[in-house]
């Protein structure tokens, strides 16, 4: 029986990575499924195996939807992966963004973003998730949508690219909640968010954000975004993956989760430890 998009992703974190029923990934994943994640061994296969060796790494692995956006064939979940690492008593937590496109209640492509850092004290150099493959917003969208898409790209463009932090007053309500740990320290609301960005620009003049795909669903739209520049003090270059979600209210971006790779940046201080 042919499901939603959404209904079917859950249903694959449900019955499929909770259960540890890696034998009955055929059922989820089409016979030339592209897994667009760096590092990643291709196909059905390539996910089998990944899922044997996290396995081993942490037996109990569990998982839980944060987030899930779904728009026509495409669905982006943000994800909280738990468990215990075998043979100890430390826990980990990791974070995940997946976008898949599902054909025939398959899925046919997957794009990520992992936060290695919880991975990386046990010997996992992360891959430049930066390389990854990128797509056109789907505009097959509520006239609503379509506006919130916009109003996304009219930011990054401006904002992100421009670093014209003086209008964020037009896109961003007073009140604006940030949820992301790091960006917080610099404050609450929209003069915390101007604080932030203000910060990163000095750490990096050259710093700028490409949108590599979106996604959209009633008042939130979903971004992967590929940011790069250089850190000022060293000329080091700067490169990280990102997801971030926007939920829009009234025409002003009101609230922001996302999912970054810690590990990727940790050199330059950026960690979301306080």
């Amino acid at each position: 029986m042919t499901q939603t998009p959404g209904r079917r992703i859950r249903q694959l974190f449900e019955e499929i990575y909770n259960k540890h029923a890696f034998d009955r990934a055929p059922e989820f994943f089409a016979p030339d499924y592209v897994n667009h994640q760096p590092g990643a061994a291709p196909g059905v296969e390539g996910l089998q195996t990944w899922a044997t060796t996290m396995l081993t790494l942490v037996p109990d692995l569990s998982c839980t939807i944060e987030q899930l956006v779904e728009q026509n064939d495409r669905v982006l979940v943000y994800v909280r992966w738990r468990g215990t690492i075998g043979g100890t008593e430390q826990e980990l937590s990791q974070q995940t963004a997946n976008l898949y496109r599902l054909r025939d209640d398959r899925i046919a492509e997957h794009w990520s973003v992992f936060d290695y850092s919880a991975l990386s004290q046990f010997g996992m150099t992360p891959p430049d998730q930066t390389t990854q493959a990128t797509g056109e917003p789907d505009w097959n969208a509520g006239s609503g949508e379509q506006e919130n898409m916009r109003l996304v790209q009219r930011v990054w463009d401006e904002l992100m690219h421009q670093h014209l932090l003086e209008k964020a007053d037009g896109y961003y309500r007073q009140d604006y909640i940030q949820h992301n740990p790091f960006a917080a320290r610099s404050g609450s609301g929209l003069q915390g968010m101007k604080d932030f960005f203000a910060g990163m620009f000095q750490l990096a003049p050259d710093l700028v954000g490409d949108i590599t795909q979106m996604i959209a669903q009633d008042d939130l739209v979903a971004i992967f975004c590929v940011w790069h520049g250089h850190e000022a003090a060293s000329g080091d270059e700067v490169r990280l993956h990102t997801s971030d979600l926007l939920r829009i209210e009234d025409g002003l971006i009101a609230e922001h989760w996302d999912v970054m790779d810690y590990a990727a940046v940790a050199r330059f201080g950026v960690s979301a430890e306080a």
